[in-house]
């Protein structure tokens, strides 16, 4: 897919990038109005963020950097990694954000593989007592319900929480994590059963 900026400038990516791409929009990233995607994870997950720059570093500034924040609410230090991709994703910002805020952008549909669903789970994704739950309560309602609709033709069956957050039914978790586990880091195993 090739991208550009301002007149003359064009930025070759990949198919497997775009995936990786929508995956991290769907998940932790955010797309500045400007065109920039950045990419930030826990100190937690730094072998993670590392695995991200690698598979985008051709269409990236530069490699994760510390970031150190003060949080007043608790008076606690916290410390993640960041990188931006190069501005040429201006056109997405249209796409993933009405009104400043995300959402799922039904353009993009084609780009929902198994490796962006697998990215999204590593960012945005939770297994824990025999659940799989997505944090989707930042999307509004129609996206929550356009990811139902895109993960039932993988046949991966959902529940939409009250709480906004997005739920695999039990008996497509054998499923879902057959769908994912080829692509999942070994940093983040701990993201499957």
């Amino acid at each position: 897919m090739i991208f550009t900026a301002r007149k003359n400038l064009r930025l070759d990516v990949s198919d497997r990038q775009v995936e990786i791409l929508v995956g991290c929009l769907l998940g932790d990233a955010y797309l500045t109005k400007l065109g920039k995607i950045q990419i930030e994870q826990s100190d937690k997950q730094k072998e993670y963020v590392d695995w991200k720059y690698q598979e985008l570093a051709t269409i990236s500034y530069s490699q994760p950097k510390e970031v150190v924040r003060f949080e007043k609410r608790d008076n606690r230090v916290t410390k993640s990694y960041r990188f931006w991709t190069r501005q040429y994703f201006k056109s997405w910002r249209n796409i993933f954000y009405r009104n400043n805020r995300k959402i799922y952008p039904k353009d993009l549909a084609k780009w929902i593989s198994p490796l962006s669903i697998a990215v999204w789970h590593m960012d945005d994704g939770c297994y824990s007592y025999g659940e799989c739950i997505f944090s989707t309560e930042s999307f509004d309602l129609e996206s929550r319900q356009e990811l139902v609709k895109k993960l039932d033709i993988f046949d991966i069956k959902t529940i939409l929480k009250g709480n906004g957050k997005l739920r695999i039914r039990r008996n497509s978790l054998s499923k879902f994590f057959e769908l994912v586990k080829p692509y999942i880091h070994s940093s983040m195993y701990y993201k499957l059963p």
